[in-house]
């Protein structure tokens, strides 16, 4: 069996396995709704199905918001559009919102769910309940922020995992410090991992060990729109690596002189046009193309692009340092890029075709930070 193949193989069973998966949902939906009123109904499925309570009362609610509320995204699973993961991602973002607005957002992120990653559809998803239910979005997250919190799970081997539950914006200030310190102690004679790094600077940081780099200076992107700036329009922003912020959030991050904030212009989309006869791409059109892709242009990577590293698309000095040339790679797909019979190109500013050793093709066009314009 070649290796194209193997892929079409693939993705035959796994439209099987999705197939599968909705109709045990529909078939346990339709159980569920004839035995309502019934007390410990549940019981009997989990005994069946090796199931624990908890994970048995999680399947019974998904399989009826599914069939009740998502009727399309179960039709889809069915067809082997989506997966189970995407799926649960609309059950789950979808999980507040009323019938009537949580049928807005399926439908439109089933619109653009092909050719995504869960990840991806993930972000979407919450981007479109922001829009659809702005009011709800806000005094969710003033109820998720009030539930702030820090704690500590013991792990086997005399291990623990050390957690703090924080508002998104805090959370990313936090680990980009933490990283952006780590990355400055890396040196060939460090046996450490960089994750190992990593956690050693968190608790030297919390522990007031004495560190030498621990005022180390953090950039931090927010992309807001220059009608959400002022005030304007409610259209979320986007922080660099996360996802969507409420326009609220975009606002108070973008006026902090501690983060760097990305203009888009909401009438004409336009960008500057950047370009230089050196490798290195200078400050300005780094962080130009940085807000212009988002994330590492491999197909499906989410790796964000600020954390990647620009690749000239044609070789330099064939090709120019410039936007029409440039686009962020992590560092194993940059890898990857050069080292395998993997072949790129950008026909357009911001889209990238790919062709893999087997012979198929990917496209990734430019992920615009808003999914709607604003209302002029």
């Amino acid at each position: 069996m070649d290796v194209v193949e193997v892929l079409d193989a693939l993705a035959y069973h796994e439209k099987q396995v999705a197939y599968h998966q909705a109709q045990g949902l529909r078939i346990l939906a339709e159980y569920a709704l004839a035995c309502e009123g019934e007390e410990f109904f549940d019981a009997e499925i989990a005994a069946a199905m090796h199931w624990t309570s908890a994970w048995t009362a999680n399947q019974i609610a998904l399989a009826l918001d599914l069939a009740s509320k998502l009727p399309r995204t179960l039709d889809a699973l069915e067809k082997g559009e989506i997966d189970l993961y995407k799926a649960r991602v609309l059950y789950d973002t979808t999980m507040p919102l009323s019938a009537d607005l949580a049928a807005q957002v399926e439908e439109s992120v089933l619109a653009k769910a092909d050719g995504k990653t869960g990840a991806q559809v993930r972000r979407l998803a919450s981007r479109v309940v922001m829009r659809v239910d702005p009011d709800g979005h806000r005094d969710r997250a003033e109820t998720r922020k009030s539930q702030r919190c820090t704690g500590v799970d013991p792990l086997p081997d005399q291990m623990a995992r050390l957690w703090a539950y924080l508002p998104l914006d805090k959370a990313a200030a936090c680990y980009d410090r933490v990283d952006t310190i780590a990355r400055g102690l890396q040196h060939p004679d460090d046996p450490r991992t960089l994750d190992q790094i990593r956690a050693d600077v968190v608790a030297d940081l919390l522990l007031a060990t004495p560190d030498r780099t621990s005022a180390v200076k953090v950039e931090m992107y927010v992309t807001v729109s220059a009608a959400t700036l002022m005030g304007l329009s409610e259209q979320p922003g986007e922080l660099a690596g996360y996802g969507p912020i409420t326009a609220d959030l975009a606002r108070e991050l973008a006026g902090d002189a501690t983060w760097r904030r990305l203009l888009t212009d909401p009438v004409t989309g336009e960008a500057l046009e950047f370009g230089t006869s050196t490798y290195r791409p200078p400050a300005r059109l780094r962080r130009f193309v940085w807000v212009r892709d988002r994330t590492c242009r491999f197909p499906g990577c989410m790796r964000p692009a600020h954390q990647s590293e620009l690749d000239h698309t044609v070789p330099f000095p064939l090709g120019p340092t410039s936007q029409e040339n440039l686009g962020p790679f992590c560092r194993h797909h940059h890898r990857v890029k050069h080292r395998t019979a993997w072949q790129v190109v950008q026909p357009t500013p911001g889209t990238f075709q790919f062709r893999s050793p087997a012979g198929k093709t990917y496209r990734r066009e430019p992920e615009p930070v808003f999914d709607d314009p604003p209302p002029f």
